[in-house]
């Protein structure tokens, strides 16, 4: 008798692994066989439904043109606690950019425009620091928040291929090639977190190039610091 109800439960586990969502077995089992949407699908919802999110990290963008190329870097460090404690901030040279909010009270701190801003959404501060961030005060957050930030951010990505795996700091990692608008990316993406470590881009322009790669040394779920949260610009005189 013990025998046999030892095997109708048995059995009745593999009926359940049969029944399982591909994200609950087969992804975990045969991550080869998983599609580039496949693998931007569990990223998305990676960040989505984390409880808690930090990062450090850096942009180095290559400029190529006649006259002779040149480096800009720009590093930022990111602090996410669901459901509203966010803090980014990224520098460009001396210069320091500072996003933070905590519920609806949204502020700024940009040392090219001194004084603190209080902009009307999260969204708002955000597309504002964009472009001068090269893309990293938006990638992270669009994907932490797309409720507030309304779709603006996130990692885009079109055509979206896998290429061969590769290992950053030991980590193995999908690479996903595909375009960026008219311009190739690569996104490195961490096969145990479905994290974002990489991401590679080239562009055109009509008298130079860039290459650009961005890095991330990210954490998920871990405890995040009140200081990495607090809002810190400089004291005004």
């Amino acid at each position: 008798m013990r025998r046999t109800c030892s095997v109708l439960i048995w059995s009745a586990g593999l009926l359940l692994l049969a029944w399982a969502e591909p994200s609950a077995v087969a992804s975990e089992l045969n991550q080869d066989a998983f599609t580039a949407k496949q693998v931007l699908d569990r990223m998305s919802k990676t960040y989505a439904d984390c409880r808690t999110y930090g990062d450090s990290g850096v942009v180095k963008t290559l400029f190529v043109q006649d006259t002779g190329n040149r480096t800009v870097e720009k590093p930022f460090k990111t602090a996410f606690v669901r459901p509203g404690q966010f803090r980014f901030e990224y520098q460009d040279g001396t210069d320091r950019h500072i996003i933070w909010s905590k519920g609806k009270d949204v502020q700024t701190w940009w040392d090219v425009q001194p004084g603190i801003q209080k902009p009307e959404s999260l969204q708002l501060a955000v597309a504002g620091a964009t472009g001068v961030s090269s893309g990293s005060a938006a990638r992270i957050p669009g994907m932490l928040m797309p409720d507030k930030l309304g779709g603006w951010g996130g990692v885009h990505i079109s055509d979206a291929k896998r290429i061969e795996d590769g290992t950053i700091d030991k980590a193995e990692c999908f690479r996903l090639e595909g375009k960026y608008g008219d311009n190739s990316i690569t996104l490195w993406i961490d096969k145990k977190s479905y994290l974002v470590r990489r991401i590679d881009q080239q562009a055109m322009f009509e008298t130079f190039r860039t290459e650009e790669t961005t890095t991330y040394e990210p954490v998920i779920d871990g405890e995040i610091a009140e200081k990495l949260l607090e809002f810190d610009p400089p004291k005004q005189k």
